[in-house]
């Protein structure tokens, strides 16, 4: 009898990677592109040193969650973080007025090198009491000493210093008649003897080199050469050797005169080699870190004895224990005397016209010797920063799935920019309340990138004219025709003549949009109770039957009452404004429309395939026209919502770039409107935190750039992140829906 063969299963965690992975790509495509920068840190600013590389890498991505999310862990102060201090203050008598110059002096020597310092010592130990002049002067006698050779300046010691004695023009008119010489007349040495007897005793052909060394230098310049010779022999030194090159000390004279300071920065160098040598102290780098703390705590007030030794003994274990004191970035402390396991640093930034106008500028909570903090303002601006991907990304998407590829985001922002600005600082709309005059900015913006949008369809559609060409073009036109009508002078048509630089007037206050803080609590309760309302009406059939279905509105209802205090709070600056609020509409609208409605499924149908549209009964010419235009309106949108939230005004080059960074937005999202919202806020990541890494890091601003080229070309070129990470391939290619857009 056979055996029936048992169909083998795949194991769970395998289907489970099977399911998710695929819709995770995104993520591993920025993931990958973090990584491979990695190597490019260590090259560059790691010098081919993969320890220091891999902490440069280290220091930069941390900066770059700091300076978008706010989130960073930073270690407390503790007498542990100030070992090396402690060690050279109690071996030496430290003042607190000597803390700066000790910084200074470390930042020197580590410019200088330890065994530089040392070597300078021993040299500069000779010259106890020279002068930075005299020792410039010393240095920069050197090589003409070794060009001329100490013999010869021995030997034309007497007729230096017999022609020194006598005028100065005498000795240039004398010395002038032997330059083109290659033998010494008899009359030329007796007029030159008569002058100088003590030339008598040299030969023809020395008194004809000599004399041409007189004009060649300078009788002044060779009285000198001779003088610092003469101190080099006083103190031991033989500069030149025997075959005329400077010896090593006399090289070490000319390196310490070439250093910024001189003198005094290599000799106060050598004393601190000896000092920290003395102490065994090796890393300067982490000693001028402690320094500079110990210096915050003095200015601070929580050291007060001004012997740092007697301080560290007497007062250093009571600040640390009855304060938090965390070590940031950039030697700068961040302190709390309440001393609490959770707390919050709050701004001092009451004027007499905002009595109340503190903000939040740090949340903190202990973790042993750590500290997890948190900083709202970075929150905040980069959620400012991504608004406007967020919705012109949406604005590529819509495109794309029709079929469709706009390149002319850009354009279209401009466009709609523009009318939003004109109607929001324009007399004739002066005096309209802001419920009127705001949405006004609005409609009028979405309804400029629309017009602006539709031009490319309309030709599309009627005329074949490729929407990739068509829309390039018109973002020119956009661009340039803004700044004409910015910078128009004759006649003044949206200029404002009393800016400094061209741009237009600012939007009256009823032209703006509101800022979080400005809603009272009770409004984000309100919303919150709106929504939980609307999806228990959407939710009426099913409740009848299950209660439970109650629970998806509620929970949405307190997120958005929950969500929008939050942002109150993280926007207590005044920087985030409501535009996030239509934002998340705008994303809502378009997944709405795209899978809810008919003009949606026919829209999405034309992308997919024209012909079986076509067939259906659908018209692909206004899908053509309508998908470029809502395309636009949404680009519009994003143009009005950053001039109406966060500029006030328009310039030439506003939106340089963020129709483009669009593109990437969208392809990042892989062209699903509810994904937009997390490719728009890594976009914006990226930009808000790159300031912070290049300072924290020292490495270039570029490398951000560096970074998003890597996401969009592994978003493009999946097939490299599904080998890299073992991806399976989809059963749709999300490709196959944009790629249309380039005519086929």
């Amino acid at each position: 009898m056979a055996e029936t063969a048992i169909p083998q299963r795949t194991p769970p965690p395998t289907t489970l990677w099977r399911r998710i992975s695929p819709s995770l790509v995104p993520i591993f495509a920025v993931l990958t592109a973090l990584l491979i920068t990695i190597p490019f840190m260590i090259l560059t600013g790691g010098s081919g040193d993969i320890n220091r590389g891999l902490t440069i890498a280290g220091t930069a991505y941390s900066a770059l969650i700091e300076g978008s999310l706010g989130l960073a862990i930073n270690q407390q102060v503790s007498e542990g973080e100030l070992d090396q201090f402690l060690v050279l203050a109690r071996s030496s008598d430290l003042q607190q007025g000597d803390l700066r110059r000790l910084a200074r002096s470390i930042n020197d020597l580590a410019a200088v090198g330890a065994a530089n310092a040392r070597r300078y010592g021993e040299v500069l130990a000779n010259f106890p009491e020279i002068t930075e002049e005299d020792f410039s002067d010393l240095a920069e006698s050197l090589p003409d000493i070794a060009t001329i050779g100490m013999e010869r300046l021995d030997a034309m010691r007497p007729l230096i210093e017999a022609l020194a004695e006598l005028e100065r023009s005498e000795v240039s008119d004398l010395a002038a008649q032997f330059t083109t010489l290659d033998s010494l007349p008899a009359d030329l040495r007796a007029q030159v003897v008569a002058l100088v007897p003590a030339s008598d005793q040299y030969s023809d052909a020395d008194l004809l080199a000599y004399m041409k060394l007189v004009d060649q230098y300078g009788i002044v310049r060779l009285e000198r050469l001779i003088e610092r010779l003469d101190v080099l022999r006083e103190v031991g030194m033989t500069p030149v050797t025997t075959d005329g090159t400077l010896t090593p000390e006399a090289q070490e004279l000319i390196a310490i005169a070439a250093i910024d300071g001189g003198v005094e920065t290599a000799r106060e160098a050598a004393e601190t080699t000896a000092r920290l040598e003395a102490a065994g102290i090796s890393n300067t780098e982490t000693l001028v870190h402690q320094i500079e703390i110990v210096r915050e705590l003095y200015s601070q007030g929580l050291l007060t004895n001004g012997d740092v030794t007697t301080a560290i003994d007497t007062e250093l274990d009571d600040a640390l224990r009855n304060n938090l004191i965390v070590s940031r970035p950039g030697n700068r402390l961040l302190i709390d005397r309440t001393n609490t396991l959770t707390g919050m640093l709050i701004s001092d930034n009451n004027t007499p016209d905002n009595p109340a106008d503190d903000y939040t500028e740090t949340v903190y909570l202990r973790l042993g010797s750590s500290a997890l903090l948190f900083f709202p303002a970075n929150l905040e601006n980069m959620l400012v920063r991504s608004i406007p991907f967020i919705i012109a990304g949406l604005a590529v998407a819509l495109g794309f799935k029709a079929g469709l590829f706009n390149i002319g985001a850009e354009g279209q922002l401009y466009a709609g920019g523009i009318l939003a600005v004109w109607v929001g600082f324009s007399p004739i709309f002066a005096g309209l309340p802001l419920i009127i005059h705001l949405p006004l900015v609005l409609i009028v913006g979405i309804m400029g990138g629309a017009l602006w949008g539709a031009l490319p369809g309309a030709l599309k559609a009627y005329t074949g004219a490729h929407e990739v060409i068509t829309t390039i073009m018109l973002n020119y036109v956009a661009i340039l025709l803004v700044d004409w009508l910015i910078k128009s002078t004759t006649p003044i048509i949206l200029l404002d003549p009393a800016a400094s630089t061209p741009r237009t007037p600012f939007l009256l206050e009823s032209a703006r949009l509101p800022d979080f803080k400005a809603v009272p609590v009770w409004g984000f309760i309100l919303a919150g109770i709106v929504v939980l309302l609307l999806g228990l009406y959407n939710r009426r059939e099913r409740l009848r039957q299950d209660i439970r279905y109650a629970i998806r509105p509620v929970v949405y209802g307190v997120l958005t009452a929950v969500g929008g205090i939050f942002l109150a709070w993280v926007g207590a600056r005044g920087a985030l404004h409501l535009g996030l609020v239509i934002m998340i509409g705008a994303v809502w609208f378009t997944d709405w429309f795209l899978n809810r409605t008919t003009l949606g499924f026919e829209l999405r149908t034309v992308g997919s395939n024209s012909d079986a549209a076509r067939y259906a009964g659908m018209s692909v010419k206004r899908n053509i026209i309508l998908a470029m235009a809502l395309s636009g309106a949404l680009a519009g949108l994003a143009g009005t919502i950053e001039i109406a939230g966060v500029q006030f005004n328009m310039q030439p080059l506003f939106f340089s770039g963020l129709g483009f960074d669009a593109i990437a937005v969208a392809l990042l999202a892989r062209t699903n409107p509810r994904n937009m919202i997390p490719a728009g806020l890594l976009w914006g990541s990226l930009l808000a935190g790159a300031g912070l890494m290049q300072v924290r890091a020292d490495i270039s601003i570029d490398l951000v750039k560096i970074i998003q080229a890597l996401i969009i070309m592994f978003i493009a070129a999946d097939a490299i992140i599904r080998y890299i990470w073992r991806v399976p391939q989809p059963t749709e290619k999300m490709a196959a829906t944009f790629s249309k857009g380039w005519g086929s």
